[in-house]
């Protein structure tokens, strides 16, 4: 099948083919009507290159079929059908009721404080995951989908058996962990510990387009394959040291002061206080809800002779908080590291 041609409205098998929703590592997504069942699905349709072959397809199924667990998008079957004259593979899958982290990315409606959250949940599938015996291997915001406010990991496409043989470049590069760029590399849990590092990165710095990001770092493919691109990523103002420091430790060049388990990390990320989640409203405004805590929001505000930073709780005015300073710049300097030592005690 051509994967640039929208086959909205068509059908395949028994599924009527409603709209397009998305591309996976292999193929293309659409949600789907399931005119049997009488229910909307996702489907998901793979090309099959060498259908003697076909059978190694079912492992895009196989796999996450096995780990069924609430932060994994549910597999419900894999089969052979024919499309236009064309044998393709189609892998059956819950409709997630969302969008994925990419796309919230892209909506800039992140925040530390929520992504923290999206990480230690998915944690919880992604150790269920290597406990059945399987690494991910493309962990990404595109593969973590929101499912009414649930985290679920999708897309296990380059999934592999735990010490496996990993084929060379065929990843998401710039999640790769540096000893995957070799011939004959194993698949091992910190593989999937690098990437989620590289996530968390993304998502707590509320990155919006990954690619044009990278490209305006010098050698920056010379970065990703010798696994220091982490060490030369710019930092937020907003986001807490110790969220670096666990971003930093699941992204070591070396696989071995990496996290030993998801278990290990998720526990380092349940350590963190998560006080406020702030959210900005303009470029000088900012707002933050915690739980059992006054509502916060923080300002600049031009005076005459100099520039203030109004902080209040619960519309009042904080004079403990609030600040004078001589110019914009100091101003927002301390509305930043205001904001990071209030997101977490």
């Amino acid at each position: 099948m051509n994967k640039t041609i929208d086959y909205s409205g068509t059908t395949i098998g028994k599924y009527y083919l409603i709209s397009r929703i998305g591309n996976g590592s292999f193929g293309v997504v659409y949600k789907a009507f399931d005119r049997v069942l009488s229910v909307e699905k996702a489907i998901k349709i793979l090309e099959v290159s060498n259908p003697n072959e076909a059978y190694k397809l079912f492992s895009e199924a196989s796999i996450p079929y096995k780990c069924t667990h609430h932060n994994i998008v549910k597999i419900n079957t894999g089969e052979l059908l024919d499309f236009n004259g064309e044998i393709v593979f189609v892998v059956d899958m819950e409709l997630i009721n969302g969008f994925s982290v990419e796309e919230i990315l892209k909506r800039s409606e992140t925040s530390v404080v929520w992504s923290i959250n999206v990480i230690r949940n998915l944690l919880f599938a992604v150790e269920y995951s290597h406990i059945q015996g399987n690494i991910h291997r493309d962990i990404k915001p595109a593969n973590i989908l929101i499912d009414n406010g649930i985290p679920k990991l999708s897309d296990f496409g380059l999934a592999s058996a735990l010490g496996s043989v990993i084929i060379p470049w065929k990843w998401y590069r710039t999640h790769a962990a540096p000893e995957t760029f070799v011939n004959n590399s194993i698949a091992t849990v910190q593989t999937d510990i690098f990437a989620l590092g590289m996530t968390l990165y993304r998502m707590v710095n509320g990155i919006s387009d990954w690619n044009l990001f990278l490209s305006s770092i010098p050698n920056v493919e010379n970065l990703i394959v010798s696994g220091k691109l982490i060490d030369k990523l710019p930092k937020s103002p907003i986001v807490p040291d110790k969220v670096y420091r666990i971003i930093k430790k699941a992204c070591n060049k070396l696989p071995e002061k990496r996290y030993a388990s998801a278990t290990e990390m998720r526990n380092a990320i349940e350590k963190l206080l998560l006080m406020y989640d702030w959210k900005p409203q303009s470029e000088y405004y900012w707002i933050g809800h915690a739980i059992g805590e006054p509502v916060k929001e923080i300002y600049i505000e031009s005076r005459r002779n100099c520039v203030e930073v109004v902080v209040t709780n619960n519309s009042r005015k904080s004079s403990q908080d609030s600040r004078r300073f001589g110019n914009i710049l100091e101003a927002t300097s301390y509305m930043f590291e205001y904001i990071k030592e209030t997101t977490i005690r």
